[in-house]
């Protein structure tokens, strides 16, 4: 399953991604991944019995970028919960290192993140 963040709040406690679903049942898994198709990053949910992937379009990067440089905290927020999105900064970080100049990830990706995020 995967759920679309489609806009970022900022607020004096952190960021708030929102999107249009039910987090309820859902926890942080503190792992994410990258959507190289949809040009996304994917923060991994976990649920009893299956996994949710959060898609984290071009549009929210900005939040996440600036969530990056402070280091405050990332939060999703869905129709009857929010949740915590724990370890994003430092899985951001990773992926972005990792994306430069990776051509595994897609010729596309890969330079939208680099532009973005250099």
């Amino acid at each position: 399953m995967k759920i679309y963040v489609h806009t970022a709040e900022k607020k004096e406690n952190g960021w708030y991604f929102l999107c249009e679903a039910s987090l309820q049942g859902l926890q942080a898994k503190r792992h994410m991944l990258v959507d190289s198709d949809a040009c996304a990053f994917a923060y991994i949910l976990e649920a009893a019995d299956a996994f949710v992937y959060v898609i984290m379009p071009k549009e929210v990067w900005g939040a996440m970028k600036e969530a990056l440089r402070t280091s405050e905290p990332v939060f999703l927020v869905g129709n009857d919960a929010t949740i915590e999105l724990e370890g994003i900064h430092e899985e951001v970080a990773y992926l972005i290192e990792n994306i430069a100049g990776n051509a595994n990830y897609g010729e596309e990706m890969e330079q939208a993140v680099t532009a973005f995020f250099a």
